[in-house]
């Protein structure tokens, strides 16, 4: 059976030039290493700009003199995959309360629920088949999808364990 480690966490952790990517990393060798990951697989998008684990997997495949891979396994910017957007507090704020509010207390409004749930099973497919080639994989991926994407990825016979990650 193939198995996948999954590793949640917050997206602007994985962005290349954050003040965690070191701390990301850590993690990334760990599992890596425990799991004998030869993928690394990520929830991305290309507007975020260059993802630290794509480096990453760039320097370790050069280090080890091995074919390791990363893999975006993100959705495309389409209409049913789109979810609420910025913080409510926020000008880019577009969710269910009329406007944003200036004096809100920061926090993200999870849904539209149809699209998350759609957002994820093309996740878990894109996953599926990336892993066509590979016995274990590592995937990063937001906090918000950890506990729906596991028993997804189950569904489709994959080994899973996962963790999160949120800096204190």
């Amino acid at each position: 059976m193939k198995s996948i480690v999954m590793l949640a966490t917050v997206h602007e952790y994985q962005v290349l030039g954050n003040g965690r990517n070191s701390e990301l990393g850590k993690r990334l060798d760990y599992l890596i290493h425990k799991f004998g990951a030869r993928i690394v697989m990520e929830e991305w998008s290309e507007k975020r700009g260059e993802s630290y684990a794509k480096a990453f997997a760039g320097e370790k495949a050069f280090a080890t003199k091995s074919a390791f891979v990363w893999a975006s396994v993100g959705t495309p910017d389409e209409p049913q995959y789109c979810t609420y957007r910025g913080r409510i507090n926020h000008p880019e704020y577009n969710g269910t309360l009329p406007d944003p509010e200036w004096i809100a207390p920061e926090m993200d409004e999870y849904g539209p629920f149809e699209n998350q749930e759609t957002r994820e099973n093309r996740m878990a497919m894109n996953v599926q088949a990336e892993m066509e080639n590979y016995e274990s994989g590592l995937f990063i991926l937001g906090l918000a999808h950890l506990h729906s994407v596991f028993g997804k990825l189950q569904s489709l016979e994959f080994k899973v364990t996962a963790f999160s990650w949120l800096a204190t």
